[in-house]
């Protein structure tokens, strides 16, 4: 039996990884790896009260949750900053726990992924990085399609990422850019549908709201060019006023679009599947689709079936098939520095080759005696 150790009390920690967790240890089959050792918080600030409140049992310190805690019975979840990954999960180690479920991104950048890396090689950790849309109905439902082959090959991937994110950007800095935000979960299911790839094009734009600008964090768009000729094309808006995780794919003789779902709030998926040769018509089919809770049942369920002496359960049925979170994280993590080095020489070039603006210091002479803005 399995407890649980969440570091972390943020929206990650105590938002989406503890619901799904009561959930799925309040499930009455009683089939489950959990123990019935109560669960463990800590958070580098006081969260005492809250965690009291959602049943959980509040640690001082790391060494304090491993005296709270078994190491050697309990998952952890690391639901902190990247910035601060390596120097936590050194002293996770140190601490004796090695099953590590840790928050996306893995890693700010390479140095950051290499020592993470070294450093689960030495200590022997056994690291599952976040990856919910890996263990998604809908993108279960494209890797079939894309696997058998019915719609010809695979020829190009979009993705559409739209959701405000106004205030968690204005009251933290978890993100250094908009790369960090949305894009891990489209990127890591381009890569399971299309395999490996490399940077093409990437671009950034800022968050402005008044006179405050965040740079990097209003908006990203990534191309990539597979290996295997096909192509994939990432947008998302952390302005928009809408929200719509979007996908779409191009295959010889026909195209498929289908929405994740938006947010916790309703676990359902869309798929619509288009077939050139039947008319191209087709009726929208709803999928069940929840994810985490898919995602972190199956890291718990692997743990265990390790433990026993197995070899874990990825490729049975129902379950997240050719899923290795790890490996796709790392090259995540790789594709995406790639991308903010790509994006910053852009955005320098175009800088400076575009024509120098005046200063406004007052009213255009084109304007005076009109309008008293600038339209």
């Amino acid at each position: 039996m399995l407890n649980t150790f969440i570091v972390g009390g943020g929206r990650a920690g105590l938002g989406l990884h503890w619901p799904v967790l009561r959930k799925l240890r309040a499930l009455p089959d009683g089939s489950g790896p959990w123990s019935p050792d109560p669960p463990v918080v800590w958070d580098v600030q006081d969260i005492r009260e809250q965690a009291l409140t959602e049943g959980l049992v509040p640690a001082d310190s790391l060494a304090h949750a491993a005296e709270l805690a078994d190491p050697a019975t309990t998952v952890v979840h690391l639901c902190t900053p990247p910035a601060d990954r390596f120097a936590t999960l050194q002293q996770l180690a140190d601490l004796g726990y090695t099953r590590i479920v840790v928050e996306k991104p893995m890693a700010d950048d390479i140095a950051g992924l290499e020592a993470i890396d070294m450093l689960a090689r030495v200590r022997g950790l056994r690291l599952r990085v976040v990856s919910p849309w890996l263990a998604s109905s809908l993108t279960r439902e494209l890797a079939e399609l894309t696997r058998y082959g019915g719609l010809g090959e695979l020829r190009s991937m979009s993705f559409t990422q739209f959701k405000p994110r106004w205030t968690r950007t204005l009251r933290s800095n978890n993100h250094t850019t908009a790369f960090d935000v949305e894009l891990p979960h489209s990127l890591g299911v381009a890569l399971r549908l299309a395999g490996d790839a490399r940077i093409s094009d990437a671009a950034l734009t800022d968050m402005r709201i008044g006179d405050r600008v965040i740079h990097g964090m209003g908006g990203a768009r990534l191309t990539l060019q597979h290996d295997n000729g096909a192509t994939t094309e990432i947008a998302s808006d952390l302005t928009s006023p809408i929200r719509e995780r979007r996908v779409g794919l191009r295959f010889d003789t026909g195209h498929v679009v289908g929405h994740y779902p938006i947010s916790d709030v309703d676990h359902h998926a869309s798929l619509t599947v288009h077939d050139d040769a039947g008319g191209g018509a087709a009726t929208p089919r709803i999928l069940f689709d929840d994810a985490l809770t898919s995602y972190i049942d199956h890291a718990y369920r692997e743990y265990r079936a390790v433990d026993a002496g197995g070899a874990g359960d990825a490729g049975a049925s129902g379950s997240v098939e050719d899923m290795d979170d790890y490996a796709i994280a790392r090259r995540v993590v790789q594709l995406l520095q790639e991308a903010r080095l790509l994006a910053a020489a852009q955005s320098a070039r175009a800088d400076s080759s575009a024509p120098a603006r005046p200063p406004l210091t007052g009213v255009s002479p084109a304007l005076q005696g009109g309008a008293d803005h600038e339209g």
